[in-house]
């Protein structure tokens, strides 16, 4: 692999994520099949799962922008019937710095 700085490499990452949730093919909460987004349960800011799958669900953008974004109370429970939020609270609890290397790990499971 290149040599790549952490925050190029984060955002190839991002776009590679992105790409992999969006070809679920539908918005897991309208079903819609066009505007597709990668919508973040937890904030990419914990970098121990920005990239994790079960950080991660598939919107359309009006139920990311307009519904996940502005009720977020009613997109967590959503969240919880199908997602491992206890799972995700511990690996955020349990994170330690992301080094290039950690991220180099993760991008290559991403490919």
């Amino acid at each position: 692999m290149n040599k790549l700085s952490k925050t190029s490499l984060k955002k190839k990452m991002d776009k590679l994520f992105a790409e992999k949730v969006r070809e679920m093919g539908f918005c897991q909460r309208c079903g819609k099949t066009s505007n597709l987004q990668c919508a973040h349960i937890y904030s990419r800011k914990n970098l121990s799962i920005r990239w994790d799958f079960e950080n991660a669900v598939c919107l359309c953008a009006g139920c990311h922008l307009f519904w996940a974004h502005q009720e977020p109370v009613e997109f967590t429970n959503w969240v919880r019937d199908f997602k491992a939020l206890k799972y995700l609270e511990e690996k955020i609890a349990n994170a330690k710095p992301m080094k290039l290397y950690d991220l180099q790990a993760i991008y290559k499971k991403l490919k």
